[in-house]
């Protein structure tokens, strides 16, 4: 595959795949995850994600505001053996690669060394924001072991800069949104940026006044191509996709059928009658105050509920194609003409998860221990076809392990929520490919859990949560290499000190504006005087 420097050492990639220890922590890391689903054994619901994708599997209804891959992924795996218990068995499989995933990225491309890479699996492995929907019938799982993949060649590619590792992550995307929808964003802007974050140094080469013709052309084509190439391949495929969920539900080509009731609920505050290009849902947002249309905390309830923004639209416009596109374009309207107002709603989003009861509460909900959790009575053959029970007023009120391990870790939400500033700091001191593209994808996802999200949810932290791991871990090396590149031993001093940085200093080759570094004695002596 590829090479990287770990602990100042060139590690060959054929020796690091015999090495027994990889093999034994891989074997440890998956025989954890199988302990941790013998203690806890039963699946767990959160309706209505768990119904919908329920009823996918049985019937083949394609949801029209959900991915529907995960609902036939439960047909494949559970509705042959009418048990749950093997989706379950997969997940606790796919949570183990993921960890492992995890420990690969940290050896082969941070560069850190083995104990510290299988230190940050098992803490992948062990996440309170991952571990515990392991057990539910959602799709965190499944997409979060997907999106690692997607990390691992997009990091892969930083290095090798290939085409075909572009076409794979491209791939591994649109998988990634059939599994989950709120990835679309992050895919999106790697789709635009991934290749500029690779031939950055090319770029810096092309404009830089002392370049060659050669240089700055030479490597603007090459930008130009794989640019060109991911936008093309990103397009193909999400088109295939459009066409694909449009055949399977019977209904025009579209990623998801009900996106623009979601986006005009999302802003629904900010909203004008102007933004409206139908007089209809104009005079229906001049009236907002009558259901709460500026509230906050009602954003979920008014694309859900009777009587919300969405259910009094679709009762005047009832054509569900044409009413979701007028949705659509009045929220499009609306961040096109005042985007101000919808980064201030992000904002006061993010503010929200700090009020500590509410995300507490939010948390419990989420796990399916505030309110009716269980299919409707004229579903119920839905969970006969799995043979689940109702979970009994005692199970209602106890929580499991990894239930508890998730409620208890709530200083690590916050923590997971300040990580994309934590990367900005990191940016100053680590001059690293993957470094920016851990920067990109945590703010684009703090983007999507705010400015795109109706609700606080800490469900919704975690893909955030995986790559916290994966900034710390690089926040780790950068700690390690300036620790090893300013300790002396003890044993030089003076005159023979300066030899000894010296001969550190001929090693190092500079990449900025593609100069070389100077070898001789002299020059090494002054500029570590200058320095």
């Amino acid at each position: 595959m590829f090479k990287v420097t770990a602990a100042g050492k060139p590690v060959d990639d054929t020796r690091f795949l015999v090495d027994p220890h990889w093999w034994l922590f891989c074997f440890l890391i998956v025989t954890l995850s199988f302990l941790l689903l013998a203690l806890e054994p039963l699946p767990r619901l959160f309706i209505g994600d768990s119904e919908s994708y329920l009823f996918t599997a049985v019937s083949g209804w394609i949801p029209p505001d959900r991915s529907f891959l995960y609902g036939y992924l439960i047909r494949w795996s559970s509705l042959w053996t009418g048990s749950l218990t093997s989706l379950l068995i997969l997940q606790a499989f796919l949570g183990a690669i993921t960890a492992i995933l995890v420990a690969l990225i940290c050896r082969w491309i941070f560069g850190l060394a083995s104990g510290l890479s299988y230190f940050f699996g098992v803490l992948c492995l062990l996440d309170p924001l991952e571990l515990v929907w392991h057990r539910y019938v959602m799709t965190e799982t499944v997409s979060l072991f997907v999106y690692a993949f997607v990390l691992l060649f997009s990091f892969s590619y930083l290095k090798q800069k290939r085409l075909w590792q572009l076409a794979v992550v491209q791939i591994l995307s649109v998988v990634l949104i059939s599994f989950r929808m709120s990835y679309l964003l992050v895919v999106q802007m790697s789709t635009l940026l991934l290749p500029l974050i690779a031939f950055l140094p090319e770029i810096r080469t092309a404009f830089w006044q002392h370049s060659s013709i050669f240089l700055k052309t030479s490597g603007l084509r090459s930008v130009g191509l794989q640019l060109a190439f991911s936008i093309l391949l990103m397009f193909a495929l999400h088109q295939g996709y459009r066409k694909l969920n449009g055949r399977l539900a019977g209904r025009e080509p579209g990623l998801l059928h009900n996106s623009g009731f979601s986006i005009l609920t999302t802003w629904g505050p900010v909203l004008k009658p102007t933004d409206s290009p139908d007089g209809r849902l104009s005079e229906l947002i001049a009236k907002g105050n009558e259901f709460r249309l500026n509230d906050l905390s009602s954003r979920d309830s008014q694309l859900y509920s009777p009587g919300g923004l969405v259910d009094r639209w679709r009762k005047i416009e009832s054509n569900t194609a044409v009413s979701n596109q007028v949705a659509k374009q009045t929220a499009l309207n609306a961040v096109l003409r005042r985007p101000q107002d919808i980064v201030t709603l992000g904002a006061k989003t993010f503010l929200h998860y700090w009020n500590f009861k509410h995300i507490r509460r939010q948390a419990k909900i989420e796990l399916g221990k505030v309110g009716n959790n269980w299919p409707k009575k004229e579903n119920w053959n839905i969970a006969a076809r799995f043979h689940l029970q109702p979970p009994s007023a005692r199970e209602n009120k106890t929580s499991t392990l990894s239930q508890r391990h998730f409620l208890g870790s709530r200083p690590y939400y916050y923590v997971v929520l300040l990580s994309p500033f934590v990367c900005v700091a990191l940016i100053f001191f680590m001059h690293e490919g993957f470094v920016f593209l851990l920067f990109l994808h945590s703010c684009v996802l703090l983007g999507t859990v705010t400015i795109l999200s109706k609700e606080v949810s800490v469900r919704y932290l975690q893909p955030m949560s995986l790559l916290t791991i994966l900034i710390f871990a690089a926040l780790l090396k950068t700690m390690i290499d300036r620790r090893g590149r300013h300790r002396l031993p003890s044993t030089y001093s003076g005159s023979n000190a300066l030899d000894v940085r010296a001969a550190r200093w001929k090693d190092v080759k500079p990449t900025i504006d593609g100069l070389q570094a100077p070898t001789s004695s002299s020059a090494n002596t002054e500029k570590l005087n200058a320095e």
